[in-house]
């Protein structure tokens, strides 16, 4: 068994998130999971091809009843269902 070395507990969390690149690559995806440090969002394939390591995304919770905060991520993970983002500033 692999020990989980993570620097925060992970949360099941389904929300729609809007990411923007910043050479203007925008889309909604759906977040899986998320932590004070992160989340992992669901993408398609296709989707997945704009988010290299690496690549800084702004990112917003869509669908609440006032704008959330854009907050800037990092892509630090590819999986083959989605990538996961790191808060680098917030």
């Amino acid at each position: 068994m692999s020990q989980d070395q993570r620097g925060y507990p992970r949360t099941r969390f389904e929300v729609t998130i809007e990411l923007v690149t910043r050479n203007g690559y925008r889309t909604e995806a759906k977040t899986w999971n998320i932590s004070d440090g992160g989340t992992f969002v669901e993408l398609t394939p296709a989707q997945k091809q704009h988010f290299n390591l690496g690549t800084q995304v702004h990112s917003q919770v869509q669908g609440l009843p006032m704008p959330a905060p854009v907050v800037l991520m990092r892509v630090v993970r590819h999986a083959p269902s989605g990538i996961g983002l790191k808060i680098i500033d917030s």
